[in-house]
Order: structure tokens, then sequence, then C-alpha cells
């Protein structure tokens, strides 16, 4: 570099030379001036050139600090970078970790998403058919909002469902009373003081009553269970208000099991059953058993009197069957001995009727009785045959009314016989008990004259 510039100046200063030369041989007079005035221009080239050069090495100084600086700050930069790439690493890492975690927990809440949703639904189902929902009525409009939701509910909204599950246990526990409105047979509502023990059962007035989820209402049965579970219901409303203790009949099944007695057929539906038959039956066995009763108390008092006249035979008397006897011998008493015993023997073929009157009768009813029974559960096969042909056999409802027919007749036949043939049986023994001592008596009168 410093050699170039010499060479520069070198050559500026031959060209100058020549160029003064030319001038030399121009204008000889002005040499002096020119070769001074040359001398100063080459002092101040060099000037220029001390100073060029001073700024050129200032400048190389400044370029090598700046590349010190630079090569600095990139070393700084490369550190920044390496522990900015770990920073990244690590950072990239937690990332990954925490995107596991953000994945575990999804599913975790996925699955906490479709228990909630099942459950609401369950003590949606739950929540209808309880009768306490009459005390919580919001209750229902929540668990059906999420049994329905397509999002992860709060934890306020879970909180509420905790506390309907606890109210549900708390009041299944308790026995309350509390004025409500309840459906009358009619269908029209009526203020009510209702008694409810705990889901299971409810009584007004000493009778069952029955939860509507449809109206959120108690209703009237329409038909009560049988007297035994409606008394049972008549003292436990009595005995709430004095807070004695008293049974009372309960349905774990929320009214399923009461449902179920109210549509047991009593007796009277029994009978119903049994169609004209049926009341024919227990016509013929009402009638028999009035006879049988009148009978026995007829030969309970015949046998009275003749006990009465066989201590004492020597004063007969007419009203009863041995005095009748003992008068007619009496009246034949200066005939012949065969005159005598004939008049007895008519006597007693006249009693003997009077004794067995009706006894006939009641044995007909009884060995009429269950043939009318079969005759009934023919006819009621004949009418299940008639539905089957009809209508097949996919609705068994439709073959009840036959088959109740049939076996209600069978069984009121056979109910009205069993009595009626015991009562025969007990009536005849007591008819030849008085027949018997009424000819002993009688042979008696007769052996006294020999």
């Amino acid at each position: 570099m410093k050699f170039f510039r010499i060479v520069l100046l070198s050559f500026s200063a031959f060209i100058t030379s020549l160029a003064f030369s030319q001038m030399v041989y121009a204008e000889k007079d002005n040499f002096e001036s020119l070769l001074q005035e040359i001398k100063t221009q080459t002092n101040s080239e060099l000037n220029e050139e001390k100073k060029r050069k001073q700024w050129f090495l200032n400048e190389k100084q400044r370029r090598a600090d700046l590349l010190n600086q630079a090569q600095a700050h990139r070393d700084r930069l490369a550190e920044e970078s390496e522990q900015l790439k770990q920073t990244i690493d690590d950072n990239e890492q937690q990332l990954a970790d925490l995107e596991a975690e953000q994945q575990r927990k999804i599913g975790d809440l996925g699955e906490l998403f479709g228990v909630v949703r099942q459950v609401s639904g369950e003590l949606r189902a739950t929540f209808e058919h309880s009768m306490i929902t009459v005390h919580y009525p919001q209750r229902i409009k929540m668990m059906e909002k999420l049994s329905e939701t397509k999002v992860l509910p709060e934890i306020s909204t879970l909180e509420k469902m905790w506390l309907s599950m606890l109210e549900e246990l708390d009041e299944s526990r308790k026995i309350s009373r509390f004025d409500t409105k309840v459906v009358q047979e009619d269908g029209m509502t009526k203020v009510q003081k209702v008694v409810r023990i705990g889901a299971y059962g409810a009584v007004s007035e000493g009778e069952f009553l029955t939860y509507s989820p449809e109206s959120n209402l108690f209703e009237k049965l329409l038909k009560q269970p049988s007297y035994r579970y409606q008394k049972s219901a008549d003292n436990f409303d009595d005995a709430v208000a004095g807070e004695d203790f008293v049974k009372v009949m309960v349905d774990p099944t929320r009214g399923q099991l009461l449902d179920m007695l109210t549509q047991k057929p009593d007796l009277i539906d029994r009978i119903r059953q049994g169609g004209v038959i049926g009341y024919i039956i227990l016509t013929l066995g009402f009638i028999g058993l009035l006879i049988a009763i009148f009978r026995y108390v007829y030969l309970t008092i015949l046998s009275v009197q003749i006990s009465k006249q066989v201590e004492d035979l020597g004063n007969p008397s007419e009203n009863n069957a041995l005095g009748r006897i003992a008068l007619a011998y009496l009246s034949a008493k200066d005939k012949q001995h065969e005159q005598k015993e004939t008049l007895i023997e008519e006597a007693i073929m006249k009693e003997v009727p009077r004794v067995e009157k009706y006894n006939s009768l009641i044995k007909l009813l009884a060995a009429v009785s269950p043939l009318l029974g079969l005759l009934g559960t023919v006819t009621g096969m004949i009418i299940t045959f008639q539905a089957i042909t009809l209508f097949g056999t996919s609705d068994p409802k439709l073959m009840a009314g036959g088959i109740s027919t049939a076996l209600v007749t069978t069984v009121l036949g056979l109910s009205v016989a069993i009595p009626l043939l015991f009562a025969y049986t007990f009536i005849a023994a007591k008819t030849k008990q008085i027949i018997d001592t009424i000819e002993h008596q009688s042979i008696g009168l007769i052996a006294k004259e020999y």
C-alpha cells in the first residue's frame, strides 16, 4: 500500500515535470516560478498523503475495534443462542409433559362428564317417580338439563346435584305432615292434610294416596286396598298427631305394590266374575244354608221336647212327636194288641216324614252346586275359545274373562257344596237319632203290656 502511494507520487511528479518542461520551452521566463509552484504543490500533496495515511490508519484501527466488538457480540449471541436453544428444548419437553397431562385430564374430565350425564339421567327418573318431588319440584328441570348438556357442568351445578341426592336420602327417612292439593275421584283438587311416609307412601283422611309424576300432585285411589290395609292407614293418620307407635303399610316399590293391591279383586269382584251361574250357585247355597239352619233349630227343639217327654211318658203332650205317638197308643188302649201295634206304626210313619222333612232338599243342593260349578267352567272355556278364535292368543286379557268365569264358578260350586254336605250329614245324623228315640220309646210302650 505504501509502495503504491510512492509510485503514484513519482508518476505525478513526472507528469508535472513534463508539463513544466513544455512550459519552459514556451515560457522560459516563468521557470523559476513554476518550479517553486511545483515544490509547493508537492509538499501540499505530501501533507495530504500523510493525512490520508493517518486517516487510513485510524480507520483501520477503528475497523479492527469494530471487528473485535462484532466478534465479541457474535460470541455473546452464540452463547445466548445456545442458552435459548436449551431453553427451547426444555420448554418443548415441558410442553410435551403438559400436553400429556392435559390429555390425561381431558380423559378424566370426559369420563366424569359421562358419569355426570348418566347419574343425572338416573336421578331424573328417580325424582320423577318420587313423591318427595312435591317439596322440590325444581330439581326435575335441573336433572333434565344435566342429562342433556353437551359441556362439562360447573362445580356449583355438580354441588346442587349432590345436594339433591342428599335431600332425597334425608327426606326418605322422615314422616312429614303438610297441607297440599289432592286430586279427588272426580278429577277436582282439594287441599287436605297429607302424611308422607318417607318416599314409600302417603295417607290422608284414612285413605292411601298415590303420587302422579305428570301433575306433581297426590291423587286419591279410585279403589282402596282391603280393609285391613286401609284400617292401618286410618290408625296411622290419627297417631301422627299423638306421636303413637302404630303399624302402617309402606310400599318399597313406590306405588307399584299398592297399585297391584287395588287391582286385586275382592270377594264381591270374585263373585261378579262368576257371572249368572255364580249368582245361581250362591242363591242355592244361601237357600240350602237357611234350610239347614232352620232344620237344625227345629230338630234341636224337637230333641229337647222328646227328651222331656221320655222323662214323663205317662203324661203325653201333642207338642212333640213322641207325645203324639203316646196319645195314639192311649187312644187304642182298649183294642187288641195287633191293632195297637198297627196304630203305633201308623203314628211313627206319620211323624218320621216330619222329622226328615227338607233333608233330601239339602242333599240335592249339595249335589247340584258342584255340577253348576262344572257348568260354569264349561261355559267359561267356551267363552275363552271363542275369544281365541276371534282375536288369537296375542292378548291374554281377552281370555281372562272366560278363564275367570271357569275358575270362579268351580270355586263357588265347591264352596257351597262342602258346607251343605257337612250340614246334611249333621242334620241326617240328628234326624236318625230322633227317629231311633221315637221308635225305641214306642216299642217300649207296647213292651209294657207283656
